[in-house]
């Protein structure tokens, strides 16, 4: 195991415990706060350099493939249900990423090795950006962030379920058999 990238993962799930409160506590403040912003940064970065970290040492393992979810998932769940209940986003958008982190983990243990899908890669990218996004709109409040927020909202929305129906439902192959 990778001491520096298990470290980085931990980091990102501090990130994610504090991204929740210090939201909710710029979302009261007129002028903002840039704390979240602060804190969607350090997750950002630290998702980037981890399992780069951990190639690079030779070092990858299982347990911190599994930090790593772990953390990206903490995170950008928490970003997005403390942003629905201060009414950023719509229910809606948590209910969307539980959705797909859940058939991604169905759809893992199906195939007994991760289940990667391009749809998947896409809405998890979006989360991290909605994360950002509900960041900038308390870090700036007034500059018309909270415009861009209910488009990427919805976009998440629509890319998570679209991952959900990726995970789950079977394609064909070219040679006639389920892939």
């Amino acid at each position: 195991m990778s001491r520096a990238a298990d470290a980085l993962g931990v980091a990102r799930l501090a990130a994610a415990a504090a991204f929740p409160p210090a939201l909710a506590r710029a979302a009261d403040r007129p002028d903002g706060g840039s704390t979240p912003l602060l804190l969607f940064l350090v997750a950002a970065a630290t998702d980037f350099f981890d399992g780069r970290v951990a190639r690079r040492s030779g070092k990858a393992s299982r347990h911190g493939a599994m930090l790593d979810f772990g953390a990206d998932v903490a995170f950008v769940l928490g970003a997005a249900t403390s942003g629905a209940a201060l009414g950023f986003v719509p229910w809606a958008t948590p209910v969307a990423i539980v959705a797909a982190v859940g058939s991604y983990a169905l759809a893992s243990a199906r195939a007994g090795q991760v289940a990667y899908s391009a749809v998947g890669h896409a809405a998890g990218v979006g989360n991290y950006a909605l994360a950002g996004v509900l960041a900038g709109v308390v870090a700036l409040p007034g500059s018309g962030v909270d415009r861009v927020l209910h488009f990427a909202s919805l976009l998440i929305i629509v890319l998570n379920l679209a991952a959900v129906v990726d995970h789950l439902v079977p394609r064909r192959t070219e040679a006639g058999r389920e892939r």
